[in-house]
C-alpha cells in the first residue's frame, strides 16, 4: 500500500457510528464504493469517509437511495438545490398528513374521555345546540346487507377526504318515524363537517339550530327503543312536541368494546315549546 491513508471497512464504520453491514450495503448497491480492493477487503479514502457521511445525512433527511444515486453521478450545487427542495416538498405533506393524523386521535380521545365521566345515562336534557353541517350518505334498508353497504361507503369517503375518525358516524332518523315509532329507520349515515368544508361528490345535510332534548343509549342497538320512549316521554311531560329529526352518535361502539351491552350513543332530538 502507498503512503496515501486507507480506512478499512471496519475503521470507516466506527468513524462514522454506522455498522459494517450498512457500509458493505451501500458499495453492492453502487451508492459508494471502495477505492480499492484487496482479496476480500475493503478500502476507503479519508475523502470518501467525507462523501460517506454526506451520504448518511441525505439518507436521515429521508432522500431515497434512488434519487441519492442518480444525484451522486453528476453531482453539483444546483442539482443539489433541486433535490433538496423536492425532499422539503416531501416532508412538508408528510407533515400535513401527521398533523390531520394528530387532530383526528386528539378528537377521537376527548370524545371517549367525555363519555366516561357521564354519572347518569337516564337523564333527559333540553339545551339549545347550534347549527351543524353533515356529509351525509343515503341509506337504503332494504336488507341488513345493504345497510352496511351505506354506512361503509360514508366511512371509505370520509378517509378519502381525511376526516375519518375525529368525527363518529351519525344515524339521522327522521320526524315522520320517529312520530310514528320507527325508530331503526335510518334515513341518512353522516359525519360533522365545518361550514367551509368542500369536497368531490360530497352530499352535505343541515342540523338546524334550536332546542334539542337529549339522552344517552347504553346496550346493544337493538333496544335504542327504550331511550327513544324515555325521550318522548320527557318530550311530552315538559311541555314540548317533537319538531325535527333525531340524531344518534356513536360514542361506543365496536370500536372501543367487545360487548355490545356497553355500547352507546348520544340520542338528540329537535323539540319545540307547544
Amino acid at each position: 500500500m502507498s503512503d496515501k491513508i486507507y480506512l478499512s471497512t471496519g475503521e470507516l464504520a466506527k468513524m462514522l457510528g454506522v455498522t459494517k453491514q450498512t457500509v458493505i450495503y451501500y458499495d453492492k448497491i453502487g451508492l459508494i464504493s471502495p477505492a480499492k480492493r484487496e482479496k476480500e477487503y475493503r478500502y476507503y479514502t479519508l475523502e470518501q469517509a467525507d462523501e460517506l457521511d454526506s451520504i448518511l445525512t441525505f439518507r436521515d433527511l429521508g432522500v431515497p437511495i434512488n434519487v441519492l444515486k442518480d444525484y451522486l453521478k453528476e453531482r453539483n450545487a444546483q442539482s443539489c438545490i433541486e433535490m433538496l427542495r423536492k425532499q422539503k416538498e416531501k416532508l412538508e405533506l408528510e407533515i400535513q398528513k401527521m398533523d390531520r393524523i394528530r387532530k383526528k386521535i386528539d378528537g377521537r380521545a376527548r370524545l371517549l374521555e367525555k363519555v366516561i365521566t357521564v354519572s347518569d345515562f337516564k337523564a333527559v336534557k333540553f339545551s339549545e345546540e347550534e347549527r351543524q353541517l353533515y356529509m351525509v350518505e343515503e341509506c337504503k334498508e332494504a336488507d341488513e346487507k345493504t345497510f352496511m353497504e351505506s354506512f361503509i361507503k360514508l366511512c371509505n369517503h370520509s378517509k378519502r377526504l381525511q376526516i375519518d375518525f375525529e368525527n363518529p358516524v351519525c344515524n339521522i332518523i327522521k320526524k315522520e318515524d320517529i312520530l310514528k315509532g320507527s325508530f331503526r329507520n335510518t334515513a341518512y349515515f353522516g359525519i360533522n363537517i365545518s361550514e367551509n368544508f368542500n369536497g368531490i361528490d360530497i352530499v352535505k345535510f343541515e342540523k338546524p339550530a334550536g332546542i334539542y332534548a337529549s339522552t344517552y343509549h347504553q346496550g346493544s342497538y337493538e333496544t335504542m327503543y327504550i331511550a327513544y320512549e324515555r325521550l318522548l316521554s320527557s318530550i311530552e311531560t315538559e311541555g314540548y312536541i317533537v319538531c325535527g329529526n333525531a340524531y344518534e352518535t356513536d360514542l361506543l361502539s365496536t370500536l372501543t368494546n367487545l360487548d355490545k351491552n356497553e355500547y352507546m350513543k348520544l340520542i338528540s332530538i329537535q323539540v319545540m315549546k307547544v
